[in-house]
């Protein structure tokens, strides 16, 4: 099955204020740090973890994350 990348990007305990699908790690990183102009640190964060936190303020989140997929289906990840 194909790999696919989920990056999405919320409040801690409610369902993701934004998610998507991409064809790599480094693209939902890129992706996701340029959504909430963030720092490097982000950048660095999500490559290496899949997970950043996030402030609410600066950023309108508390955390985004990235996870692997295997579905047929990636563009279902998609908000729009």
């Amino acid at each position: 099955m194909p790999r696919h990348w989920i990056g999405m990007a919320g409040l801690h305990g409610c369902l993701p204020n934004t998610c998507a699908s991409y064809d790599t790690k480094r693209a939902a990183a890129e992706g996701l740090a340029a959504l909430h102009d963030s720092p490097r640190g982000v950048l660095t964060s999500l490559l290496r973890d899949g997970y950043a936190e996030l402030n609410l303020k600066r950023d309108g989140n508390e955390y985004a994350e990235i996870t692997a997929c295997t579905c047929d289906t990636p563009s279902d990840h998609d908000d729009a």
